[in-house]
């Protein structure tokens, strides 16, 4: 099965009906157990911060939200959950857009989608998440910056959420520093990250933040509907599977890591239905 590695987003729905991490206990998800000493250790470190008059400093909080990103906080192991896929509302999930896909793709996105936390480490689509607000880049007490802390423990335990077909990184800079395979990996040589490449008002191409985001997430619907009719085995066919979505072209490039794929769109402007 083909993995798909996602960034989560600032931006979450609110609310939630799923049990509580208390009442699942402080993993917040079965699928990954191995990371349930490391996420305890974190959230055990986010309630000491809070606790400080540094905690929105330290988690990068604008004033705007700070508030109430504490407070959601605060309550991260008593409040409702929803499914990974439906707590991230940023631009990338926009784009993916899980109510539009099929129900077989559905599926597959809650078993084969992973997304990386600032708090979590890494989680499943279905797997239950509360509200919460911890960038890859916050510094908690005892811990120190959330990615570094991250990587030591997804050298581990990716290995173990992997299978032998291609892995599509899809993640942003601050996300996929939490965990990359080693080079000489048979993992490296699976992996494939995607850059999404749209025309400036000057005709070169680049990335542009909303966009890149945005086509990210057609482009990982566009992968979970043509996985349910079939494998996906190469970059060139994830290439094809992103023109036949709409895309203007993509380019395979060979980097130092192992593959890189350019989607490159018709143009910078979203068009939504």
């Amino acid at each position: 099965m083909v993995r798909i590695l996602l960034p989560p987003s600032e931006a979450k729905n609110p609310g939630g009906r799923g049990k509580s991490l208390a009442r699942r206990g402080l993993d917040a998800a079965r699928s990954t157990d191995d990371l349930a000493e490391p996420r305890r250790q974190m959230q055990l470190a986010l309630q000491r911060l809070l606790d400080t008059d540094a905690a929105a400093a330290a988690l990068l909080l604008p004033d705007s939200v700070a508030r109430e990103a504490i407070a959601d906080n605060a309550a991260v192991q008593l409040s409702g959950t929803l499914p990974a896929l439906q707590r991230y509302a940023g631009v990338v999930y926009d784009g993916l857009d899980l109510t539009s896909l099929s129900p077989p793709a559905r599926r597959l996105a809650a078993r084969n989608v992973l997304i990386f936390s600032g708090l979590f480490g890494v989680l499943r689509g279905n797997d239950p998440v509360p509200n919460y607000r911890v960038p890859a880049k916050a510094s908690l007490p005892g811990i120190g910056i959330a990615a570094t802390f991250w990587r030591r423990h997804l050298d581990l335990s990716m290995p173990r959420l992997l299978d032998s077909e291609l892995i599509i990184d899809l993640r942003s800079s601050d996300y996929a520093a939490m965990w990359q395979p080693a080079r000489t990996s048979l993992v490296a040589g699976r992996l494939v990250a995607i850059r999404v490449l749209s025309p400036r008002p000057d005709g070169s191409l680049g990335v542009i933040s909303y966009p890149s985001k945005y086509f990210k997430g057609r482009f990982a619907a566009a992968l979970l509907e043509c996985r349910v009719g079939g494998v996906i085995s190469c970059a060139d066919e994830l290439a094809a599977t992103w023109v036949t979505a709409g895309g203007k072209d993509a380019v395979v490039r060979t980097v130092q890591s192992g593959m890189a794929l350019d989607l490159i769109t018709h143009s910078a402007k979203v068009v939504t239905a």
